[in-house]
């Protein structure tokens, strides 16, 4: 009992050092409440909940908030450490700062702390004006480098298909979400079958993955819910135990339909030629041509059609945009595609909402090696007298990592999702295990 819950403990935060924007002085804010560190599929950038308490003297024989000023902007470095010696690293800027508490005796203030792209991409100069030409992960890499400035590490998925547009002066991360939809995987997913990326941050840098590339990863950790009968069996096959977990089924029926999850119809003219064509696609037919992390999709009732639950109709941009510098080898390609329509638009509307058909959200001890976007094993027990639920059971991808720091206590909060149901795979210890 007491080993368990060391676990728990020990969690420090190693540096938490916030700078003047007057005159560059630093505070060491080490000695705070409590933290909340998050990384998400669903956000382009880290989100931290940073919670401190001071009194004057803190700067300049003043409270923070008086004394640094504090307004918002403020560069923050900060380190966190788990009790298996795992450390985050990341630099920060204040976007929020939520004032919770102030007497005679001491303040109490929220920072809100995000990542310095994400202010960045506000800015009138980061916009994305010019024409783009060639693969869509080659204009990733530049929208991030050249637009937001960034210096982090980028881990970019190459796609296999190329799409020439002008920036229109939108902002780098609305273009990059929305290039994520017109991207085909070169690997792990068929083209025709699938299609979709997802942009997100962690501590390590900057990721644009395919839905299927996420699905195809190795676990890098097995975790077993404590209530389990095999709990005290083939220890070694798992990495922790699971003391809070929820599930859900993310199967709202009749929005699933509409959304044309399972079967689609595509009406496409091309005023270039004249040629109307209609394209009906059903996933269960182009599972072979993609990468799930169960066994199989869910059975629907037969009693409801089988026919696309979703018409998607297109007006073809051939000869919009061909490649080319010179206007003669543009004019030689003027029957080219510009948006490989056939290949992407609903397949891509599919896998995104496939994407957390089954949703599970589990407790952990503190484990800062995890992050959004790898793939875990779960074993949980069977209600039914058996060892292990065979339907819940299996791979997930991380959605949601959330640490959390408190006292010195902490605690990883995992949100997992995947595409299909089964338990699939075996599980075993992974490399985060120390």
């Amino acid at each position: 009992m007491t080993a368990n819950r060391i676990k728990y403990e020990n969690c420090i935060v190693k540096k938490a050092i916030i700078k003047s924007n007057v005159d560059g002085e630093e505070v060491d804010l080490r000695k705070c409440v409590e933290v909340h560190y998050e990384e998400s599929l669903f956000s382009d950038s880290i989100e931290v909940n940073f919670i401190i308490a001071n009194r004057a003297g803190t700067i300049r024989g003043l409270t923070l908030a008086e004394g640094l000023p504090l307004v918002g902007t403020e560069d923050f470095e900060l380190h966190l450490q788990d009790p298996k010696n795992n450390v985050i690293k990341v630099k920060l800027n204040v976007n929020k700062v939520i004032p919770i508490k102030k007497d005679t005796q001491q303040e109490q203030i929220g920072l809100a702390l995000t990542s310095e792209e994400f202010i960045r991409n506000e800015e009138r100069a980061s916009a994305v004006v010019k024409r783009y030409d060639g693969k869509v992960s080659k204009h990733i890499s530049d929208i991030l480098s050249d637009n937001l400035g960034t210096e982090k590490e980028l881990f970019i998925d190459e796609t296999s298909n190329n799409y020439n547009f002008i920036g229109n002066v939108r902002k780098p991360l609305y273009t990059i979400n929305w290039l994520a939809k017109k991207s085909i995987p070169i690997s792990d997913g068929k083209k025709g079958q699938s299609a979709g990326f997802m942009f997100y941050e962690t501590s390590e840098g900057y990721h644009f993955k395919s839905i299927d590339s996420l699905f195809a990863q190795d676990q890098v950790g097995s975790y077993i819910f404590s209530d389990t009968p095999d709990v005290l069996e083939n220890t070694d096959q798992y990495d922790d135990e699971i003391v809070r977990m929820t599930t859900q089924n993310k199967i709202v029926a009749n929005q699933k339909y509409r959304m044309g999850t399972f079967n689609t119809k595509l009406i496409a003219f091309n005023p270039y030629n004249c040629e109307y064509k209609i394209i009906e696609q059903d996933a269960f037919d182009t599972e072979d041509g993609t990468t799930h992390a169960g066994k199989k999709l869910p059975v629907l009732n037969e009693k409801f059609s089988a026919a696309p639950t979703r018409t998607t109709y297109v007006l073809k941009d051939t000869g919009t945009l061909p490649t080319g510098a010179d206007p003669r080898e543009q004019v030689k390609k003027h029957e080219e595609e510009t948006f490989e329509v056939e290949s992407i638009l609903n397949q891509a509307s599919r896998r995104y909402n496939q994407l957390s058909l089954g949703a599970v959200e589990i407790d952990i001890a503190p484990d800062y090696a995890l992050h959004a976007g790898q793939c875990v094993f779960i074993d949980v027990p069977d209600t039914g007298g058996g060892s292990k639920d065979k339907f819940i059971s299996g791979k997930y991808l991380i959605a949601t990592c959330k640490h959390g720091i408190r006292a010195g206590k902490g605690v990883t909060k995992l949100k997992l999702v995947r595409d299909s149901f089964g338990r699939k795979g075996k599980p075993h210890s992974g490399s985060t295990m120390k």
